[in-house]
């Protein structure tokens, strides 16, 4: 029996549940994974992006491990390719987690259909299954009837004896063939995750994990987005040192079930009274918005940090993100696509989850949640750490300037392009029309 193994966002051979299934099932097994030209032009990816080298260098630790056949293609063309040309029984791969890949499936199972093969999706890359939990109305419910389901073992490396070639192109043959290289100095390392899971202060994580100059998240989400690590030994490392670190990782799941009880949230707002907000979406707002140039510094440090680094400190993501929706007015879905074209542990349902919590449409208990990015400056960067960091320029200035430019002018540096208190009046005055037009009462 010959099968072919699909990998996806699942980048590694330890504890990889569908994989093991493969291997167990046949005595044959070609493993694929398939860049795919679309998925890289509408996240706006290029080839010396940071996360399409994270990619590569990620692709390249598999490669090292077992025989992996890299094709870039659409992967509609790459499966008909390659089940127009081999004789496989069946396809495995991991059951899929976002609408993205909900869409790639399909595709498959079509051409599957057509070649007379089966694909048998395997649920991995969760702690638990979404379907199990039943109908909690808000985490701290989905969080009591989740932890009772974890299911953290693991299992060990596959045996690579039965991973066999094709006649097809590798890693090495596709980077030669477009230029493509992974700088030796490069900010994201696929394999550094190793060292971050042991060394990584779990213990002060609940204290630690909102103030943006410290070293205080984990950092681990471009590794867990990517399967680079199994979610299960990142649940392992962190439960008998942290349950505040736990609830993040339940927060991710609780997304990924809202997506498997509501697919309609992708386009939709969770919150039925919510929807029909008559944003103002005003274009210059926008493009000062995404050039950081807002003139509330820590917004634009996120910025700064979020173009630089493709990712952006957590604490960080919620008052950026709290800022674009309630203080300039513009639709949560700009700020999805916008966070969709640089994040570099991007996942699609945790983003829209995510943002739909920030613009106080998604699932809340507190009806309208105002983040002021003065007092949130004042908290979490009390010192101007972070902000100095990224926004050199105001490395001279008193940080009690810096921390609330609507009472103190900078020079030389960007006036707020609008007045907080004056916006999160007018925000809360069209929420309140929203509601009052909709037809749920």
């Amino acid at each position: 029996m010959r099968v072919l193994y699909w990998f996806r966002r699942d980048l590694r051979i330890r504890d990889n549940k569908a994989l093991i299934k493969a291997v167990s099932k046949a005595d044959k097994v070609v493993a694929v994974f398939v860049i795919d030209p679309e998925a890289l032009r509408d996240r706006k990816i290029n080839f010396d992006d940071p996360r399409f080298i994270f990619l590569l260098d990620a692709l390249k630790n598999l490669s090292s491990k077992i025989r992996l056949h890299v094709l870039y293609d659409r992967t509609r063309e790459a499966f008909e390719h390659l089940l127009g040309r081999y004789k496989f029984d069946a396809i495995y791969t991991a059951s899929p987690l976002s609408w993205h890949e909900d869409t790639l499936i399909q595709e498959v199972k079509d051409i599957c259909g057509r070649s007379g093969v089966r694909l048998i999706e395997v649920v991995d890359n969760l702690l638990a299954d979404p379907s199990s939990v039943g109908s909690p109305i808000n985490f701290t419910m989905f969080y009591r009837r989740w932890r009772k389901l974890v299911n953290a073992k693991t299992v060990g490396e596959i045996p690579s004896d039965n991973i066999v070639e094709i006649d097809e192109t590798d890693l090495n043959e596709l980077c030669r063939k477009n230029g493509w290289r992974i700088p030796e100095k490069r900010m994201w390392r696929a394999d550094w995750y190793h060292h971050r899971l042991q060394s990584f202060n779990y213990r002060k994580y609940a204290v630690s994990k909102d103030y943006p100059y410290l070293d205080g998240t984990s950092k681990l989400s471009p590794y867990i987005s990517l399967g680079i690590v199994s979610v299960r030994e990142v649940f392992n490392q962190a439960v008998k040192l942290s349950e505040e670190f736990v609830r993040q990782l339940a927060w991710r799941e609780f997304y990924y079930y809202l997506k498997y009880r509501y697919p309609h949230m992708k386009n939709l707002e969770l919150n039925p009274h919510r929807r029909g907000i008559a944003w103002e979406n005003d274009k210059y707002l926008i493009s000062v918005f995404k050039e950081g140039k807002t003139g509330y510094p820590i917004v634009d440090a996120g910025i700064r940090q979020l173009k630089t680094e493709k990712w952006m400190h957590n604490r960080v993501r919620l008052i950026v993100a709290n800022f674009l929706v309630k203080d300039l007015l513009v639709d949560w879905r700009i700020g999805e696509e916008f966070f969709k074209e640089h994040l570099i542990d991007y996942d699609e349902v945790l983003n829209i989850g995510n943002w739909q919590w920030s613009a106080s449409v998604g699932i809340d208990p507190i009806p309208i949640r105002i983040f002021n990015p003065t007092t949130q400056a004042e908290k979490y960067d009390p010192s101007c750490h972070y902000i100095k960091r990224y926004i050199p320029e105001l490395r001279d200035y008193e940080c009690e300037k810096i921390l609330n430019p609507i009472k103190y002018k900078i020079s030389n540096y960007y006036e707020p392009i609008v007045d907080h208190y004056e916006r999160i009046r007018k925000f809360k005055d069209i929420v309140s029309r929203a509601r009052e037009n909709s037809t749920y009462h």
